[in-house]
């Protein structure tokens, strides 16, 4: 049975964003902010927007993606019409127009006006997502989405259940989350994955903690198959009645189960070596080669012959779904 936590710390290691990143993400997140605050003041004569941080960069969970453009989802509240009904509301569409406006070149590259957000695009690799809420005392925010109208949304509700989650079961589900978000930029290709929010829920409701983070990804794994093989739903935390996977069709469904699945045979497989170099090359068929290879196996002394038995192939049927 090979070990090969060591190299998973490395691994993290890798795919984590390092702090000079986070502080060139903050101070050009910071930049925009002030740009946003002066447009609304001095060009349209409104109060200040108010600015919170949300996604995986106030989780703690952003990787560096393989092709080296990470992005950060900064929130804009319209403090102006918090307290208007909503039928007062000026539309998505027109309060999309004025973050446009305000950061219009700001960067060489135009801002992006995306369904749900305004994206602010750098040259070093990077790009800052805009969402715009209306928040009214005791409710939900409101998110500006140009083709759906003013929809609920809450992110800073989902960050501080995260966190809270982190803070029950420990860092190490962090790290979790950052394997399996660089497990989906590895694997995802012609299949669309999972977003990050979405495998953030899974492994958080899924979590088995463990000495070693390949045996704690691996029982992660083999939770979220288990239970979307009973029943192929993930509830929102802070919208109760919000099932993710509403929209998701069944070819996406069996495409992520395939996906899983392969994670969990080759985490096995890996697992079950003698030789640490073998596990390192399995892990490696994981996550490409950010992951480490393990070369010298006259140091490495296996503790114990414990194998762990192989799951069983994904089942064909509805995983879950009613016929």
């Amino acid at each position: 049975m090979s070990d090969c936590h060591d190299l998973f710390i490395n691994f993290h290691d890798e795919i984590y964003l390092p702090p000079d990143q986070k502080a060139q993400l903050r101070t050009s997140r910071n930049a925009l902010r002030k740009k946003i605050r002066k447009y609304f003041t001095e060009t349209l004569g409104f109060k200040e927007p108010l600015f919170y941080g949300q996604g995986s960069y106030s989780m703690n969970t952003t990787v560096k993606p393989i092709d080296c453009e990470f992005d950060i989802d900064d929130g804009v509240y319209l403090e102006h019409l918090k307290d208007e009904d909503e039928e007062n509301w000026n539309t998505p569409s027109k309060v999309h127009d004025w973050i446009m406006d305000a950061v219009d070149g700001h960067t060489s590259t135009p801002p992006e006006n995306k369904l749900t957000c305004v994206r602010v695009i750098y040259k070093n690799e990077y790009h800052i997502d805009l969402p715009i809420y209306v928040k009214k005392e005791g409710e939900h925010p409101k998110l500006a989405h140009r083709s759906k109208g003013w929809i609920d949304s809450d992110p800073k509700l989902l960050t501080e259940w995260f966190n809270g989650e982190v803070k029950d079961k420990g860092d190490q589900l962090k790290r979790i989350v950052r394997y399996l978000k660089a497990w989906k930029d590895f694997k995802e290709g012609n299949v669309k994955m999972p977003s990050g929010m979405f495998l953030t829920i899974l492994a958080s409701n899924n979590f088995e903690a463990n000495d070693r983070d390949d045996l704690a990804l691996l029982n992660t794994a083999q939770g979220i198959y288990d239970s979307l093989n009973d029943e192929f739903t993930l509830i929102r935390p802070v919208f109760p009645d919000e099932d993710l996977f509403e929209d998701w069709s069944d070819t996406r469904r069996d495409n992520f189960f395939n996906k899983l699945n392969d994670l969990i045979q080759k985490g096995t497989a890996a697992i079950n070596q003698s030789k640490k170099s073998e596990a390192s090359k399995k892990w490696i068929k994981v996550f490409g080669d950010r992951f480490p290879e393990y070369k010298d196996d006259d140091t490495d002394l296996v503790k114990n012959s414990l194998v762990i038995k192989s799951p069983s192939p994904p089942l064909l049927g509805n995983h879950g779904r009613s016929a």
